[in-house]
C-alpha cells in the first residue's frame, strides 16, 4: 500500500492535450484533476475541454476534477502607451486615462483607477514578469511618479501588476462573472478565484455560485491576501499557492517560506492546498525535468501539499505525458517525507468542530495505532473524508462516495482513493458494511484478514451523520 501516491496532480488543459488520445494517457499516467484556465479561450474552448476531459477520464476508468481557473483583474499598459527602453533611475511618469494631460510621454495603464490605488512609497508597477519594476514615489494630479528599480522595455498591451494596490475588492470583473456561469454549465467541481484580497471576495463569488455544489479554491497571490491569510483559508474550500504572481509582488526571495506558510495555514484547518506555478517549467521543451525542478516539487510534498500543479507543460510543452509521469515519480518518492499531524492534541488538531470531525479524529489515531490497511469512508459529501485527510495518515482514505460529483472532488484530496458505492433504499447498516469491506479489499488488493478501519454512521448517505468506528478484518467477522 506504501506505493500509492498521495499527493495529487492537476495538469492544465491546452492546444497540447487537445488529442484525446493524449489526455487519455495523461489520466492514465497520473492526472486527479484538470484545469482550464480562463486566461486563454472562448466559452466553446472551455465547454469543450471539460467534456473532453469527463470523456478521458471515463476511458481511463478514474475520477478525475474539472477546475476553472478565472483570470481575475488583470491590467495591461494601453494600446496608446509610448514604448520605453527604461534604466535604473528613469523617472517615470504613469496614467490611467490616455486622454489625461501629461499623457503623451506617460506610462498608460489601461486601468483609471490605478492612480488613487497606488500607495506612493510601498507600491511598485511591474511590468511583464518582472521588468521593468518602477517603484512609485508620489502622487500628483491624475498621475503617478516612479523611478525605474529594475530596467527594461514597456511596450503597449503588455501585461502589468501592481503591488500593494489599495482597493476593497478587486476580486470579480465582467468577464469572471461570464466564466462562472461557463464553468456551472460545464458542471465544474472547482472555480479558482484569482488575486483574493480577503474574504469579502470569497463571499462574492460564492453568491455567484449559489445553488452549486462547486468548491471554491482561493489563489494567493498577493501580500493583501498574505496579510489576510487565516481569513481567507477559513472562507474558502481550499486555497492555491499561486507563485507566480506573488513572487512579482512579494519578491521572488519571499516566495519559498510563503508557501510554506501558507501551506501550513490550509493544513491547520483541514483545507485542500494546492502549490503551482513553473514546476517543472523545462519541460515545456525538454523530456526531462531538471535536478532543481525535481527538488522544488519534492519539497513541495515534503511540506505537505495536497496537489501539485501543471501550466504551461501540459497545455503547451512537448512532453505532456512524459511531464505527468516524472511528476508522479518524483511525488511518490518524495511523500515519505511528509509528517504525520499530531492526532493525540495539540492546536494542529483542536477539540473537533464537529461529531463528524471528532470521530475521524479518533479514527486515524486508531489506524495508527493498530496499523491497519487502510481507513474506509461512507460519506455523502465528502466532510468525513477531509476530516481524515487533514492528519496526513500513512495508510490510503477510500472514500466511498453516494455522488459522483463528491467522488471528483475527493480526487484532489490527500491520500484519498474516491470509489463510486451508491447506497440502495432501506438497505441495512450490516449489509451496506459488507459491500463496503468487500470494495475496499478489491479497489486496493488487501489479502484475508487485513484489518481496516471503517467509519459509519446510521444513515451513511446523509450528510453530517458519521459517528461510528469498527475494526474490521477483512474475509472474516470484526
Amino acid at each position: 500500500m506504501d506505493a500509492l501516491r498521495r499527493t495529487k496532480i492537476v495538469a492544465t488543459l491546452g492546444p497540447a492535450t487537445d488529442d484525446q488520445a493524449t489526455l487519455v494517457a495523461m489520466i492514465r499516467a497520473g492526472v486527479d484533476g484538470v484545469r482550464i484556465n480562463c486566461s486563454h479561450g472562448t466559452r466553446n474552448d472551455f465547454i469543450r475541454r471539460a467534456w473532453q476531459a469527463r470523456d478521458a477520464a471515463a476511458t481511463a476508468g478514474r475520477h478525475v476534477a474539472i477546475m476553472f481557473d478565472l483570470q481575475g483583474p488583470k491590467i495591461r499598459l494601453h494600446e496608446s502607451s509610448r514604448r520605453a527602453d527604461l534604466d535604473q533611475g528613469d523617472t517615470v511618469r504613469i496614467v490611467g486615462d490616455p486622454k489625461a494631460s501629461g499623457a503623451t510621454g506617460a506610462l498608460v495603464v489601461d486601468w483609471p483607477g490605478v492612480v488613487d490605488a497606488a500607495d506612493p512609497g510601498t507600491s511598485e508597477l511591474v511590468i511583464g514578469d518582472g521588468a521593468p519594476r518602477i517603484a512609485i514615489a508620489e502622487r500628483t494630479k491624475g498621475a503617478l511618479m516612479g523611478t525605474c528599480v529594475i530596467p527594461g522595455t514597456a511596450l503597449p498591451r503588455k501585461g502589468a501588476f501592481l503591488t500593494h494596490a489599495q482597493v476593497r475588492s478587486m476580486a470579480l470583473t465582467d468577464k469572471d462573472r461570464q466564466d462562472v456561469r461557463t464553468a456551472l454549465d460545464a458542471g465544474a467541481d472547482f472555480i479558482a478565484l484569482s488575486f483574493v484580497n480577503g474574504a469579502d471576495d470569497i463571499r462574492e463569488l460564492r453568491g455567484e455560485i449559489l445553488g452549486s455544489s462547486a468548491r471554491i479554491i482561493a489563489k494567493i497571490e498577493t501580500l493583501s491576501a498574505i496579510q489576510h491569510l487565516d481569513e481567507i483559508v477559513d472562507a474558502a474550500d481550499a486555497v492555491m499557492v499561486a507563485r507566480g504572481d506573488l513572487g512579482v509582488e512579494a519578491g521572488v526571495s519571499r516566495v519559498p517560506l510563503l508557501q510554506k506558510q501558507i501551506i501550513q495555514a490550509a493544513n491547520e484547518r483541514g483545507r485542500m492546498v494546492i502549490t503551482a506555478t513553473q514546476m517543472l517549467e523545462s519541460m515545456i521543451d525538454a523530456p526531462e525535468p531538471t535536478r532543481a525542478e525535481a527538488s522544488d516539487v519534492a519539497n513541495a510534498v515534503i511540506d505537505g501539499t495536497s496537489c501539485v500543479m501543471l501550466s504551461g507543460e501540459t497545455a503547451v510543452g512537448h512532453y505532456p505525458i512524459e511531464t505527468i509521469q516524472q511528476m508522479a515519480e518524483i511525488a511518490l518518492d518524495a511523500q515519505d517525507g511528509v509528517t504525520p499531524v499530531v492526532v493525540e492534541g495539540g492546536a494542529a488538531s483542536g477539540d473537533g468542530r464537529t461529531t463528524a470531525e471528532s470521530v475521524m479524529r479518533a479514527a486515524v489515531l486508531l489506524a495508527r495505532e493498530i496499523k491497519a490497511a487502510a481507513l474506509v469512508i461512507p460519506t455523502a459529501t465528502g466532510g468525513s473524508v477531509r476530516a481524515a485527510a487533514r492528519f496526513r495518515p500513512r495508510r490510503p482514505i477510500l472514500a466511498l462516495c453516494n455522488d459522483g460529483e463528491v467522488a471528483r472532488q475527493l480526487a484532489l484530496e490527500w491520500g484519498v482513493i474516491p470509489e463510486p458505492l451508491h447506497q440502495r433504499p432501506e438497505e441495512p447498516i450490516e449489509a451496506l458494511v459488507e459491500r463496503c469491506l468487500m470494495r475496499a479489499q478489491r479497489r486496493l488488493s488487501l489479502p484475508d484478514g487485513a484489518r481496516v478501519v471503517l467509519t459509519s454512521g446510521p444513515q451513511v448517505a446523509t450528510p453530517g451523520a458519521t459517528s461510528l468506528i469498527a475494526v474490521h478484518r477483512l474475509g472474516s467477522s470484526a
